[in-house]
C-alpha cells in the first residue's frame, strides 16, 4: 500500500464527524453545500501535503480529458445538493435551463443501465461542455476525484473492454484513490450516524430531482 504511514482510519473518522456535525446544524441547501466543500477541501489539502509534485504530475486526469465521462457516477445526497446549489448560484439562468434539460434527458436514458451498456451507447455526462471540459469541476463528485489514471490511452482500452464485459488493467495512483474512497465512506457513515439516507445514487438522477424542486 502506498504511503504506509498515513492513517486512513483516522482520516475517515474525521470526515464522518465533520459530516455528522455539519448535517446536524445545516438549515438549507447552501449550508449542506458548505459542509461538502469543507470535506472536499480537506481531501485536496491532504493530497497536496502527502503527495509530492512529481507523483501528482503522473496523474493524467484533469480538465479537458473526458475519456471516462461515459460511465455511471455514484453520489451521496450532500454531493448532489452541492452540485445543484452550484448550478443555481454559479451558472446563468439561460445556460442553467438548458443544462437542466440535458441532465433530465440523460437521467432518463441511463436509468437501469449498467456501465457496460452506457459505454456501448456512448452516453456522455451532461455536465461536459462542447470542448469536453467539466462544467462542475469545482464541485465534481468524490467518485470522479478518485479516478487517477496515469494514461488516458489505457483508460480508453479499459472502457472498450468494459463495454464487452471484459477487464483491462488500469494503472492508477492508489493513494489518491484510497483517500477519496475513504472520504466517500466517511460521508456515508456521517449520514448514517444521523439516521439519514446514506445510499449512493446515480449522479444525473439525483441532481435532476433536486433541480426539479427549485
Amino acid at each position: 500500500m502506498p504511503h504506509d504511514s498515513f492513517d486512513f482510519t483516522a482520516f475517515g473518522s474525521e470526515v464522518t464527524g465533520r459530516m455528522a456535525r455539519g448535517m446536524e446544524e445545516a438549515r438549507d441547501a447552501a449550508e449542506i453545500a458548505a459542509v461538502m466543500a469543507e470535506i472536499v477541501a480537506s481531501v485536496e489539502a491532504t493530497l497536496a501535503r502527502e503527495m509530492a509534485g512529481a507523483e501528482r504530475a503522473l496523474i493524467a486526469c484533469g480538465p479537458g480529458c473526458a475519456a471516462c465521462c461515459v460511465v455511471n457516477v455514484t453520489v451521496l445526497f450532500p454531493e448532489a445538493v452541492a452540485i445543484a446549489e452550484y448550478l443555481r448560484t454559479a451558472i446563468g439562468a439561460g445556460e442553467r435551463g438548458a443544462l437542466a434539460t440535458a441532465i433530465e434527458d440523460t437521467a432518463g436514458k441511463v436509468r437501469w443501465m449498467d456501465d457496460g451498456e452506457r459505454i456501448r451507447r456512448h452516453i456522455p455526462c451532461p455536465f461536459l461542455d462542447p470542448g469536453g471540459r467539466c462544467r462542475i469541476h469545482h464541485v465534481r463528485p468524490l467518485t470522479c476525484r478518485a479516478v487517477t489514471s496515469t494514461d488516458p490511452g489505457a483508460c480508453r482500452l479499459a472502457l472498450d473492454a468494459a463495454a464487452g464485459d471484459e477487464e483491462e488493467p488500469l494503472l492508477m495512483n492508489l493513494f489518491q484513490k484510497f483517500l477519496v474512497d475513504t472520504a466517500f465512506r466517511g460521508v456515508a457513515e456521517g449520514l448514517a450516524r444521523l439516521g439519514l439516507d446514506d445510499r449512493g445514487c446515480e449522479l444525473t438522477q439525483s441532481v435532476a430531482t433536486l433541480l426539479s424542486r427549485q
